[in-house]
């Protein structure tokens, strides 16, 4: 991916730029060398230049001025963008379908998160209540979250591994209350021992096992939430319109 933009540049860096964009247009097989000689500056300076620029060598810049396909570089690819993609190959609209049909026979939700899955739930009930006209709340205290329910509660959990704390006492608890409870996880794990009611699994992988649980993404959470919202806009509108 290039992103061109010639205002990052300076006057000097801008002269030289004008002049190389030329030189490379009669000169496809112009050196960074000869570039700096014409241009009366370091060979450095070029290279910064061309990075400054969007490109990631003087090759690319050659290449794109000169009218011809750039050929990126060889490098690897960042596994979890291979995986997010997988993610959106085999995406089963299922969970969101399965997701509304729960969602709906509740007025009241709870969301709870911990770490940076706090932050998604925060950013779901803001959607959620701008779209379902229920009410919603969000935590991320077990002692506060236990607070919000009773027997007409769904009691949702995001988190990526369901690995980072122990969601044990928690369940029980809301559960005592007649709560009735979705886990919602990124990755799969079949060692949960868990008893609740519903446990979705957002993906079928996992990422890096030397991060640690605050340190992964959320995408696929955002990705997901997204999908939500939008299936209950359909839905609104549509009834709306009838």
């Amino acid at each position: 991916m290039i992103n061109i933009n010639v205002n990052k540049l300076n006057q000097l860096e801008l002269s030289i730029h004008n002049k190389l964009s030329k030189m490379v247009e009669q000169n496809h097989n112009l050196k960074i060398l000869e570039a700096a000689d014409y241009c009366n500056v370091s060979p450095s300076k070029i290279s910064k230049l061309v990075r400054k620029l969007g490109f990631e060598n003087f090759k690319q810049y050659k290449l794109f001025f000169g009218g011809q396909r750039i050929v990126s570089e060889d490098k690897k690819k960042s596994s979890e963008l291979e995986r997010l993609k997988n993610f959106l190959e085999t995406f089963d609209p299922v969970l969101v379908d399965n997701f509304i049909t729960i969602f709906k026979k509740f007025n009241r939700i709870v969301l709870f998160g911990l770490g940076p899955s706090f932050i998604c739930v925060e950013y779901f009930a803001y959607k959620l209540a701008l779209v379902s006209g229920k009410s919603i709340f969000v935590s991320q205290s077990e002692t506060h979250a236990q607070h919000l329910v009773d027997e007409e509660t769904l009691f949702i959990v995001f988190s990526v591994t369901g690995k980072f704390t122990s969601f044990e006492n928690l369940f029980n608890t809301v559960k005592s209350y007649g709560t009735e409870v979705l886990l919602i996880l990124e990755e799969y794990n079949n060692s949960l021992a868990l008893e609740i009611d519903n446990i979705f699994y957002l993906t079928k992988s996992t990422q890096n096992e030397n991060l640690l649980p605050f340190e992964k993404t959320r995408t696929v959470f955002f990705i997901f939430i997204e999908e939500v919202i939008a299936r209950l806009m359909s839905d609104r509108d549509t009834n709306t319109a009838h």
